[in-house]
């Protein structure tokens, strides 16, 4: 075969090559579509430094508690502290509850983030909340409406 017939063999594997790789109009169809996750962190009402807390998230996926979830903790942290971040395991405890308890031992603002994975979501918001005290430093940074939703939500 010369080298004009070898190109032209080629060629037209080239071309068989590429018109069967075309994408499917429907793959979007194929992958499973997951169900969102709700996380619902639910806290005292007041919280005060050396006295433990409960610390609970509600979670929920289509309106059905969820009983199933792992990697349940909470992170913790103490405002421009984060370098000091606490991981704070949460264990079930009924009707799609997770409990953990936690010793605050400062006065301030902290920053509560619920992290829960379950078999296809990650979902992690974050509350912030006074322990005791709101201290002098912390005023300008803490939000009124007590809540940070910085909600990721990745789907497997």
């Amino acid at each position: 075969m010369n080298s004009r017939g070898l190109s032209f063999f080629f060629l037209i594997i080239l071309m068989l090559l590429l018109t069967s790789c075309t994408v499917d109009p429907n793959a979007a169809d194929q992958y499973v579509q997951s169900k969102q996750l709700d996380v619902e962190i639910i806290l005292p009402s007041s919280l005060s430094k050396n006295k433990e807390q409960n610390l609970k998230m509600k979670l929920t996926q289509e309106g059905k508690k969820v009983e199933y979830a792992t990697n349940v903790k909470f992170e913790i942290w103490k405002e421009n502290h984060k370098e000091h971040l606490e991981v704070v395991e949460a264990e079930y405890e009924n009707n799609g509850i997770y409990v953990a308890t936690k010793t605050f031992t400062d006065d301030g603002l902290y920053n509560i983030k619920a992290d829960v994975k379950t078999r296809d979501a990650h979902v992690m918001p974050t509350r912030q909340v006074i322990v005791g005290k709101l201290l002098e430093e912390d005023k300008n940074v803490f939000k009124p409406d007590n809540k940070k939703h910085q909600e990721h939500q990745n789907h497997h």
